[in-house]
């Protein structure tokens, strides 16, 4: 081919393809990339914009746990040794050794599961009203003393009734088994131990959670020792919170939707707790931020139960880039040029789609597309249209907005680069050059 055939049929092309090329570029392309109606992103309003997750604190771990006290305070359900020379055992000269075993959680409470020890005296248990009956004298009022105290406060009862005399008494009280707290754990996070590597695009559609019953003794029923007995702290496939349903606060059990969820688990609303039956537990916070829970919201009864709950939060990107629902990093904050990276697939460049545009004989997208549209859902659950400016943004700092969960990233090309690239593709460069000629 010589260089007048070249340049004629060059011409030819060129001429032929140039109307319908304008048509197209005029209306089909105009159409599709026609954002008047949306929002730069650097006049993004605040409110609208995302909260920053990596500028948030963790809160200490010790404040989900409670401070235990100097002495045991003696409540229902504790069990008690209790000897009271012939009189508890009766009939006796000789001290009553009793052998003492605490079967509770295997697993976690006490360690290697139970505690052996030896007391001297008879079992007792404290009642629901916390009291006990003790022979001759009747029922003596436990709850709320110490051993010590408790230990002073039989003596006086026996003593009152002359039975025991001050100067050969032999009283002796002891703890055998302090009560426990029975409470279920519910984690929606990955209960198995080995970490399972995924693509960034990747969405598991099957979840498995985990389940288990604890006992947790007296001054250690809370959630930090729930939380230990169960796999630790929620993993990087769980929210950053946690909810504890109280079952004393139980009034009127019937089935809610998540928006009566969200709204009972309200920190509080003008310092009062908004709701007592579901407290939830945020794990971080911003810096110089108070805990905004108190001892008494992570302190565990019977019947309670801590959920973990699954986070859900991905955002969907398409357009020029292989569609895909993506997950969003838990404690990283993701902006609009960091997710069309995430995006599987390549934006074009000038091997076209996963480099196979020169196969076909054309020299695929010399011109990269640079306009994103993101469509957030707002408050009233209407979408808002925010246009992003790729090539700005790699200078401007307010182009670089973060993506949000249920964003919809859409990448474009402005009307100037689809028409350009139109009319590149449109040759056959492989017919039109013959590499014999060079």
């Amino acid at each position: 081919m010589n260089d007048t055939s070249f340049s004629r049929n060059l011409a030819s092309l060129v001429l032929t393809s140039f109307g319908a090329l304008t048509l197209v570029s005029s209306v089909g392309c105009h159409a599709i990339t026609d954002v008047h109606e949306s929002i730069p992103a650097n006049r993004l309003p605040r409110e609208l914009c995302t909260e920053p997750r990596e500028g948030r604190t963790v809160f200490p771990f010790t404040a989900l746990g409670q401070e235990k006290p100097a002495a045991h305070v003696i409540d229902a359900g504790d069990q008690l040794s209790i000897y009271v020379f012939g009189v508890i055992p009766p009939g006796t000269e000789e001290t009553t050794v009793l052998q003492r075993t605490q079967p509770v959680n295997q697993r976690y409470y006490p360690p290697h599961g139970s505690v052996v020890g030896a007391t001297i005296g008879l079992p007792f248990e404290v009642d629901h009203a916390g009291g006990v009956e003790l022979p001759l004298i009747g029922r003596v009022e436990l709850a709320g003393l110490t051993i010590p105290e408790s230990t002073e406060m039989i003596k006086k009862a026996y003593r009152d009734k002359n039975i025991t005399k001050e100067d050969t008494e032999r009283v002796h009280v002891s703890l055998i088994t302090a009560r426990v707290h029975r409470i279920v754990v519910l984690r929606e996070d990955t209960p198995s131990t080995p970490v399972q590597l995924v693509k960034p695009g990747q969405v598991d559609h099957i979840h498995r959670g985990s389940a288990d019953v604890v006992d947790l003794p007296a001054y250690e029923n809370d959630l930090l020792h729930a939380l230990a007995v169960t796999g630790g702290l929620p993993g990087t496939d769980a929210a950053r919170e946690i909810w504890i349903f109280k079952r004393s606060g139980l009034t009127d059990p019937h089935a809610i939707c998540a928006e009566e969820l969200q709204a009972r688990t309200a920190d509080y609303v003008d310092g009062c707790e908004a709701n007592s039956q579901v407290v939830r537990i945020p794990l971080t916070g911003c810096p110089g931020e108070g805990l905004p829970f108190t001892q008494a919201d992570i302190q565990l009864e019977n019947g309670d139960v801590v959920f973990v709950p699954r986070r859900e939060e991905y955002f969907y990107i398409g357009g020029l880039v292989a569609g895909g629902k993506i997950p969003l990093p838990r404690d990283e904050d993701i902006d609009v040029i960091e997710a069309v990276a995430l995006a599987n697939g390549s934006v074009g460049g000038p091997l076209g789609q996963s480099g196979q545009a020169l196969a076909q004989g054309t020299p695929g997208h010399m011109v990269r597309p640079t306009r994103v549209i993101i469509l957030r859902e707002m408050p009233d659950g209407r979408q808002l249209p925010i246009r992003v400016d790729l090539a700005r943004a790699m200078t401007d700092q307010k182009e670089r907005i973060l993506i949000q969960p249920n964003d919809v990233v859409m990448l474009q090309f402005k009307p100037g680069q689809a028409v350009f690239n139109g009319v590149v593709n449109m040759f056959n460069w492989s017919f039109l050059i013959d590499p014999s000629k060079f």
